[in-house]
């Protein structure tokens, strides 16, 4: 599937139905920078985004792969662009988005609880004694300290679905259609590099912060 092909079908199904940018990716739970990316013809969406696609757009899964609306007279058959069956082979992914939506849920619950639970001053900073006990010498409400972890958790999980729908590894193949093959068709190694990569934005992008709200209120 060539992107510029891809790109310049999609803007123009997307003008005939009538939707926006913004609209578009509203539905598709992406952002409009990235359906843009996609009709400019830099990047092609995530395999798993094609078939949501096709839906809104009101097109067949493979009339969007041949970029070709049945729904137009056009006497002249498809050219297929590529063994599209083999790319649509289903992969056993992570759906990245409900675990975000399910870590921010988790946030939210954390600091509901950290407030009822541990009204009034919290102790966020310890010093060690000769002794070897911990004594707090660090104050912060908890009607502060909390709401500032569900923040900073909404914040770092939006950036994690902006790099994510930006193709933060598929970019660097978007030079060279061979490396956006590769990419799409998930080599051993691409998918080793996208499991380490998804792990380290799921640790450091939502995992971390509630695991501090949880170790904030069992220290308090």
């Amino acid at each position: 599937m060539v992107a510029k092909e891809f790109g310049a079908f999609l803007a123009q199904v997307r003008r005939e139905r009538n939707m926006t940018q913004a609209e578009l990716a509203q539905q598709l739970h992406v952002t409009d920078k990235a359906v843009s990316r996609w009709e400019r013809g830099i990047g092609l969406p995530d395999i798993n985004t094609l078939e949501p696609l096709a839906d809104v757009l009101g097109l067949t899964l493979a009339d969007l792969m041949h970029c070709h609306d049945s729904r137009q007279k056009d006497d002249t058959p498809p050219v297929p662009l590529e063994d599209f069956f083999t790319m649509l082979r289903r992969q056993h992914t992570v759906d990245w988005h409900s675990v975000r939506t399910a870590l921010l849920a988790l946030s939210i619950a954390l600091a509901l609880w950290g407030i009822f639970a541990c009204p009034g001053r919290l102790a966020v900073h310890w010093r060690t004694l000769s002794d070897g006990l911990l004594q707090a010498d660090g104050w912060m409400s908890s009607l502060v300290i909390f709401p500032l972890f569900a923040g900073f958790e909404f914040l770092s999980l939006e950036l994690w679905n902006n790099f994510e729908q930006t193709g933060y590894y598929r970019r660097w193949g978007e030079v060279n259609l061979f490396i956006i093959h590769a990419m799409s068709f998930s080599t051993p190694l691409t998918r080793l590099m996208r499991l380490v990569l998804d792990l380290l934005f799921f640790f450091c992008f939502g995992f971390l912060l509630p695991c501090c709200e949880a170790w904030l209120i069992l220290l308090n």
